[in-house]
């Protein structure tokens, strides 16, 4: 198995971060989605290989869109690649849009493999659709090199800030040459404005309006999508019918701050629980086994004490070299879904024992990250692009952004120094967007309320990212999922489910701050479920026929990668 270069070990823990440096101020036009011309969507076969990625029979559509939503006069148009899975009941009722995080994450693959686990949840008698959005896949692909080589060669000088006494000054520099890189490359000054937040939650609204329905947004958003969700919120607050946000990165950081460190709120909670969760299940936990008479704390100090151990003294394994930051990234994409604790428990269990057998322990440990990465290649620079061209903060001092970097190391010690690499880019970028709300969020009034969905423990978006933004935008009701993993969807729940599906079907709302449990302990669920077809009675949905012959190979795959913030 391949070790994890040095660029993934930085930039795949990324998410960007706060600080209180001066905001720029960006043009801000008085534009309208409603009026532009819609041709429709003509619906067909999809390719080959997203058909063999469904779970249900799925269609395909394009849509041309206006390039530029601020060009009064503009001609110019995108085509928006669609994916629709028809309702399972018809006719359908209407249309439910979808966007599973990143940014500069696909989203019609993603919907396709989970065709079936959301026409349960969602009740059966919507259509479900998808599109790749601006800067992603094929839509306005944003790139700052001209091959992987270049791309490389700017990302090997990214590591963790914490690696090193001196790495916070390299990172700087390193976040300098990045944005520079893509400032100078002709495609991205000519994409780069183009690929905001505001303008895909335009592009929202046009797929609204060609499917020619009733005009009201049917959306949910997870991870990054919580912040287009609330983008959509903000520009069209009168077209809100049924919105979900569900694992709630930081909204309001994500576009006014550059370390989003309410998002990581919860990781050092999280990462505490799956010590005592796996005392616990320790028929399911080789950690517990391993260490019979150990506490959760002294579980979890021994796990703080490898991690500053391998900074000083990493391991040869296989011709390469493991250390800090490879043990990092295992942990953090092993906390994203409780499938994942079973991974880490194996890590962590192989680099306690006395004596440590480096071998299996380096072993370990590749396998933990080449299951975490898998899926993650960057093979196009849309998650940089999009998050700091929606970012509004900028400063060219160090000592300004110093602060910003201490302030994500105290946001969470495990993963505070994940956040600098985009800290230090994202303060330095060049390319401004075309569009960027710059209202106040607390002056949001939807026409119906927002339905909004935290994990207990979620290391990637907390529960208390939840909480305030149900206490922000008037009359939204916070559902807290009292389980593991990042978003809702990560970890089953009959009560969680069930919500969702009455939302959807006839605008029920649960009570504010209810708690659905999950039933089962992450890593019992991890060996034995259950999974989400095993609810499906429940749910009282029934998969067609027809299904039986689709695949689900790639769905363990699809479910890690779910919000990913890839760079």
């Amino acid at each position: 198995m391949p070790l994890p270069t040095p660029f993934q070990a930085a930039t795949l823990l990324l998410a960007a971060s706060t600080s209180a440096v001066h905001g720029k101020p960006t043009h801000q036009p008085s534009v309208e989605t409603r009026g532009y011309p819609t041709t429709g969507i003509q619906w067909k076969s999809c390719p080959d290989d997203l058909n063999a990625a469904a779970t249900l029979d799925v269609e395909c559509g394009t849509l041309e869109v206006p390039l530029d939503y601020t060009a009064a006069n503009g001609t110019e148009t995108l085509e928006l690649s669609l994916v629709r899975v028809p309702a399972i009941k018809q006719p359908s009722k209407h249309s439910i849009l979808f966007n599973f995080g990143g940014p500069g994450l696909e989203v019609r693959y993603t919907l396709a493999a989970l065709a079936e686990e959301l026409q349960a949840i969602t009740g059966g008698e919507h259509d479900l659709i998808g599109w790749d959005p601006r800067g992603t896949a094929d839509t306005l692909t944003f790139s700052c090199f001209a091959n992987v080589t270049d791309r490389t060669a700017i990302g090997s000088q990214f590591n963790l800030g914490n690696v090193s006494d001196v790495e916070r000054g390299r990172l700087w520099a390193a976040g300098k040459n990045y944005a520079e890189a893509c400032a100078e490359y002709p495609e991205a000054q000519k994409r780069g404005p183009l690929i905001s937040s505001a303008f895909t939650a335009r592009d929202a609204m046009q797929i609204v309006d060609a499917v020619e329905e009733d005009g009201l947004l049917r959306y949910w958003g997870l991870s990054y999508g919580t912040d287009l969700g609330v983008t959509l919120a903000a520009l069209f607050p009168d077209r809100i019918e049924k919105v979900i946000i569900d694992g709630v990165y930081t909204p309001l950081e994500y576009f006014n701050d550059l370390t989003d460190s309410q998002g990581y709120g919860s990781a050092d909670d999280t990462f505490a629980e799956f010590f005592r969760q796996c005392l616990a299940t320790p028929e399911v936990c080789q950690l517990a086994r391993s260490h019979p008479d150990a506490t959760a704390e002294q579980l979890e100090s021994a796990a703080y004490d490898l991690i500053e151990e391998l900074k000083y003294r990493p391991i040869a394994y296989d011709g390469g070299i493991l250390g800090y930051s490879e043990l990092k990234v295992a942990i953090r994409f092993s906390l994203y879904t409780p499938s994942g604790f079973l991974k880490l428990d194996k890590v962590l269990d192989a680099f306690l024992a006395e004596p440590r057998n480096e071998t299996l322990a380096g072993a370990e440990l590749v396998k933990a990250n080449s299951v975490g990465l898998a899926g993650m290649e960057l093979v196009n620079d849309s998650p940089l692009g999009i998050e700091c061209t929606d970012k509004a903060p900028r400063t060219d001092s160090f000592d300004v952004i110093n602060a910003a970097f201490d302030k994500a190391q105290a946001a969470s010690r495990l993963l505070g120094d994940s956040l600098v690499s985009g800290i230090a880019t994202c303060s330095q970028w060049k390319l401004e967007t075309r569009e960027r709300f710059t209202g106040d969020y607390r002056d949001i009034k939807t026409r119906k309320p927002l339905l909004v969905i935290g994990n207990t423990f979620d290391s990637a978006s907390s529960i208390k990212s939840a909480r305030n933004i149900t206490e922000t935008i008037k009359g939204s009701v916070l559902l807290e999922h009292g389980g593991f993993g990042h978003t809702s969807i990560q970890q089953p729940s009959l009560c969680t489910a069930k919500a969702i599906q009455n939302f959807f079907l006839d605008g029920t709302l649960p009570e504010h701050n209810t708690i659905c449990d999950t039933k089962t302990r992450p890593f019992e669920f991890a060996v034995s479920g259950p999974t989400w077809p095993d609810l499906f009675p429940e749910l009282g949905f029934e998969p067609p026929s027809t299904n039986s012959t689709k695949s689900r190979r790639n769905h363990d795959e699809v479910m890690r990668n779910i919000g990913r913030r890839s760079f």
